[in-house]
């Protein structure tokens, strides 16, 4: 693993380092701030409470998405990442202003954190697509793959931290520390380099033609089309059993937080290790479309697992499975994914597939605080996971997307251009149609 790490850092530009130390420093406070709020909101408000807290936050990004994500692409993306991180640490200082004063109404902790939500709505698509900027095409496999794994390291460490002071100490002292990590995370941003490149042509057009365009492009091209649409699915049965529910089903079973903490850890320790090394000796052995089924298929069994189970340390167990699987199905379709797109789009269209997320996270707790309204934490929980086995099939079918995934990393190079320059077409303003009229 070592001389793996090695390898893949070796020739990688310095900003790029940098670009790794703000990703641990991020998934650091986002884990903590992750299990901070959480629990806080499950211990104080109940089921019926957090139910409502994920479902409304993620209606917030899914809005907040498609207005932000053309930023990534307009400015430099260190610029916007370091002044969403700033925002986010404003939200974590509400927050924590809460908790010193025991002030929790979840109308307010609603709006706090939507504050979060629409910060990191600027942060998530340019930290996608950043990577592409500062590596050459070939490199991007690696750098996606040491970006993950910064990332993973910042929350394995993270919900631990969060977990443990919320387990130990008050609740603002928790949200607090969350806010100051997200101000050292702002920081290192900044000092990251980005090469210079013409935005002027990205910059002529207006704020909504570039949100159109970044809508159309997913729209026109097929397999991202189904692949949204099958994704959304499968997002909307995987989040409320990793955001909405553990919480819960571990407060329930009367465990601490430190609890939810270490299956956030647990994941991040399986992610890290899935980003490292897994999936790079998977693919020795066999092509990307045979791992990504693979993949798919246990993590599905794995969601099985934790639905049917009461025991700790069997939950615990799974969930670091789980962040192996799921390193593997990231890695192998984000950097074919991200490298098909010509570069001055890609924050934009990074933007689609968080939003995709974003609506899954918005639905399935929606549908999740109904159904526990009427059914058992346990029967809520095996819906979900059998929801999420069923989305599978469809998913590996995707038209086209087995040979798509077996293109090497120059030939996936802009290949939606090559293969559907339609999608790229500019898009006529209103007032360029009405000078040609006249």
């Amino acid at each position: 693993m070592n001389i793996s790490l090695k390898h893949r850092l070796r020739g990688l530009p310095p900003g790029f380092h940098l670009l790794m130390l703000s990703d641990v420093l991020s998934g650091l406070a986002m884990g903590a701030g992750y299990v901070s709020i959480s629990w806080w909101v499950v211990s104080v408000g109940g089921a019926h409470d957090m139910a409502w807290f994920s479902a409304l936050t993620a209606l917030v990004m899914l809005v907040a998405l498609p207005l932000t994500a053309p930023l990534g692409d307009r400015f430099p993306k260190n610029r916007v990442i370091a002044c969403g991180i700033a925002l986010a640490m404003l939200s974590g200082l509400a927050l924590a202003m809460m908790a010193w004063f025991n002030f929790y109404r979840l109308a307010w902790v609603v709006a706090s954190e939507s504050l979060s939500m629409f910060a990191w709505a600027l942060v998530i698509p340019s930290m996608l697509s950043i990577a592409s900027e500062l590596v050459p095409a070939g490199r991007l496999s690696d750098a996606l793959s040491l970006q993950k794994s910064s990332q993973s390291v910042g929350n394995l460490i993270g919900p631990v931290v969060g977990g443990s002071l919320m387990a130990l100490t008050p609740a603002w002292l928790a949200l607090g520390s969350y806010a100051a990590l997200l101000a050292i995370a702002a920081l290192g941003a900044l000092r990251i380099q980005i090469p210079p490149r013409n935005r002027e042509h990205i910059q002529a057009e207006s704020f909504i033609d570039q949100i159109r365009v970044g809508l159309r492009i997913r729209w026109r091209i097929p397999l991202e089309r189904n692949w949204a649409l099958w994704g959304l699915l499968m997002m909307t049965a995987y989040i409320p059993m990793v955001v909405t529910l553990l919480p819960i089903k571990l407060h329930q079973l009367g465990l601490p937080a430190f609890w939810l903490g270490a299956c956030e850890a647990a994941a991040s320790g399986g992610l890290l290790v899935g980003s490292l090394w897994f999936t790079h000796r998977l693919l020795q052995y066999c092509s990307r479309p045979r791992a990504r089924a693979f993949a798919m298929w246990a993590l599905a069994a794995v969601f099985l697992v934790v639905a049917l189970t009461d025991h700790p340390y069997l939950m615990l167990a799974m969930f670091g499975i789980e962040g192996v699987l799921l390193s593997i199905t990231m890695l192998i379709g984000q950097t074919h994914r991200t490298l098909a797109v010509p570069e001055a789009y890609r924050a934009r269209v990074s933007a689609i597939n968080v939003l995709v997320a974003k609506l899954g996270g918005m639905l399935g707790p929606a549908l999740a605080g109904i159904l526990l309204s009427s059914w058992s934490l346990d029967s809520v929980y095996l819906f979900f996971a059998v929801f999420h086995l069923v989305a599978v099939p469809p998913m590996l079918r995707l038209p086209g997307v087995n040979r798509f995934l077996s293109l090497n990393h120059d030939e996936a190079k802009d290949w939606y251009l090559k293969q559907h320059p339609e999608a790229f077409e500019p898009i006529a303003t209103a007032s360029s149609k009405l000078n040609q009229s006249m």
